[in-house]
């Protein structure tokens, strides 16, 4: 009996020893993507976390298995992984929704985590918002309280304007963010950076991009794995091969040192804590050009807007952003060559002249056209350049941002130097097709996604 007396005073001890390390982490820490969502499980509530990643975070004894299942043990609440089942990003693997449910922690009773690892090898940021997948993969998920992006090394092939230029990359990333704000608005936003490559450095392109993009985006938390593997000096145990992290049953030291990573950003959080990351509809800033929401037409075609080649652009009446009715359709009637464009007039280029703008525009390809295509052109120390949108063609067939972000317009800039063009079948061959391409708006800003720098 006293044995029994002396263990259960033992476990009461431990218990209010968990209770007191709980309350004390409730009572530090910084705002941060995961701080809403360790507020309710601290709480004893129900929560949420979605993953959007690629091959890195896929693994079922990847990163985000340790993770999730260290929350549940610190938290005592419930980890129920959904784990998206889909093997190649372009071949038809696997059914294409999530697998049963499985527990990695079963906690005391009351409080769960669901966790929906939507990733999918050799994916982009973009893939999860994309045709069959779209609904099944986050469409009919539960609204998360704390979303991450674990994506890079697929997305390392961007289009640069000059040797240095990362416009296109950073675009490619915040327009991720904005589709993860519209499917979720104002929800916690997070990107998980990923391992360097084992023999070599050809990552450290893309950690640059995720670092400005970090720096764009205030309201989102920036949780850097690449640097342990650095400071681990790349050991052959983090590595299954030359780019993964060792993620498998019998070896798994990379998953679990990127988990160390997701942790630490976890025991920083002020539990509860205000955090909210905007998409580029609720921008608070003034566009820099006039009628970028195409709500000003005239002769048939929306003012400040000219048609090149064969184009005609009618009114289509698809709206998706709160107070917009119309959306423009461009359509291409045989001709591979035609666009939608706007040459900025000297109030807007002066609005831009020796300023780093940001471009995102909220467009709609068709499936049934080869490619739709976007660019800036402006000087640049005094030399015409083209700055090609990072596009998202894996979003066919639904609403998807492209952006361009950090984009140098030359202080001699002048009227007629500055023009921006959206093609809707940009081929080499004739469009077989009529199918439009839908723009419902554009955007051009100065400064970051919160607001101008320094704000």
């Amino acid at each position: 009996m006293k044995l029994l007396r002396h263990l259960t005073l033992l476990a009461f001890l431990i218990c209010l020893a968990c209770t007191a390390l709980r309350a004390a982490a409730a009572e530090g820490g910084v705002a941060n993507v995961f701080s809403p969502l360790k507020g309710k499980l601290l709480a004893g509530q129900d929560g949420v976390l979605c993953i959007n990643g690629d091959s890195t975070s896929y693994s079922e004894y990847g990163p985000h298995y340790h993770s999730a299942r260290a929350l549940g043990e610190e938290t005592v609440c419930t980890v129920v992984l959904h784990r998206w089942a889909e093997w190649v990003v372009s071949k038809p693997t696997g059914p294409k929704e999530y697998a049963p449910p499985v527990i990695l922690y079963q906690g005391k009773p009351g409080a769960k985590l669901e966790v929906y690892l939507a990733s999918l090898p050799g994916a982009v940021a973009g893939d999860m918002f994309a045709g069959a997948r779209r609904k099944k993969a986050l469409g009919d998920i539960p609204r998360p309280d704390c979303a991450l992006l674990h994506h890079g090394h697929n997305m390392a092939n961007f289009p640069v304007a000059f040797p240095g230029d990362t416009s296109a990359g950073r675009g490619l990333f915040l327009a991720a963010v904005a589709q993860t704000s519209m499917q979720w608005p104002g929800v916690p936003q997070g990107i998980v950076t990923q391992n360097p490559w084992r023999d070599g450095d050809q990552y450290a392109r893309i950690y640059e991009v995720l670092r400005g993009v970090a720096g764009d985006a205030k309201s989102m938390t920036l949780i850097d794995s690449y640097q342990r593997f650095i400071a681990a000096g790349k050991r052959a145990d983090l590595y299954r091969d030359n780019v993964h992290p060792s993620d498998r049953k019998d070896q798994d030291a990379g998953g679990r040192l990127v988990a160390e990573a997701l942790l630490a950003a976890w025991h920083e959080a002020q539990p509860g804590a205000a955090f909210r990351t905007p998409g580029w509809q609720e921008h608070p800033g003034q566009s820099l050009i006039a009628n970028g929401d195409f709500t000003e037409w005239q002769a048939e075609q929306p003012v400040g807007w000219k048609v090149g080649g064969a184009a005609t652009v009618v009114k289509a009446a698809e709206a998706l952003l709160e107070g917009q009715t119309a959306a423009v359709a461009v359509l291409p009637n045989g001709d591979k060559g035609v666009f939608l464009g706007k040459t900025l007039t000297e109030t807007e280029c002066a609005a831009v002249r020796g300023r780093t703008i940001t471009v995102a525009a909220l467009v709609r390809a068709s499936a049934a056209q080869p490619r739709a295509y976007a660019a800036l052109v402006c000087p640049v120390a005094g030399a015409n350049k083209t700055f090609a949108f990072g596009d998202l063609n894996s979003g066919k067939d639904g609403w998807v941002w492209l952006v361009c972000a950090g984009i140098p317009v030359d202080a001699a800039a002048k009227a007629g130097t500055v023009y921006l063009r959206f093609y809707p079948a940009f081929s080499l061959n004739a469009p077989v097709s009529n199918e439009p391409l839908l723009i419902q708006r554009v955007l051009v800003l100065e400064g970051r996604l919160e607001g101008k720098a320094g704000e």
